[in-house]
């Protein structure tokens, strides 16, 4: 199966500046992974997942994480930051990554730490 960016909608999230394209999702492609493009432009409210492990791949830009007790970190452009679930974590920045969740991500399943 291909996906392709040009027919996946460009989706908002409420309480975050970003765009996102959902590109392989739990619904349509299975439970075990999924693969989330996104353009981020500030701060990304702070949150924890507790169903999933999370890889951040930053394709642009400049940002930083905080992820649990560890000091915050710069990223950018090439970088990956892992996130293993019940983390809390938070960043910020301008950029472009990929957010690839297992298992797959299941809208509802963040949790806000604001």
């Amino acid at each position: 199966m291909i996906v392709r960016p040009g027919d996946v909608e460009t989706e908002t999230e409420e309480g975050n500046p970003l765009l996102a394209r959902r590109m392989v999702r739990r619904d349509r492609h299975g439970k075990g992974l999924s693969l989330t493009w996104v353009a981020l432009d500030g701060p990304h409210r702070p949150l924890v997942c507790h169903e999933s492990d999370r890889v951040y791949y930053i394709l642009d830009g400049e940002g930083r994480f905080r992820v649990g007790d560890e000091p915050e970190a710069a990223v950018t452009g090439g970088d990956v930051v892992v996130i293993p679930r019940a983390t809390p974590y938070d960043f910020d920045g301008r950029l472009t990554y990929l957010v690839m969740n297992g298992p797959a991500f299941r809208p509802g399943s963040d949790v806000w730490l604001d």
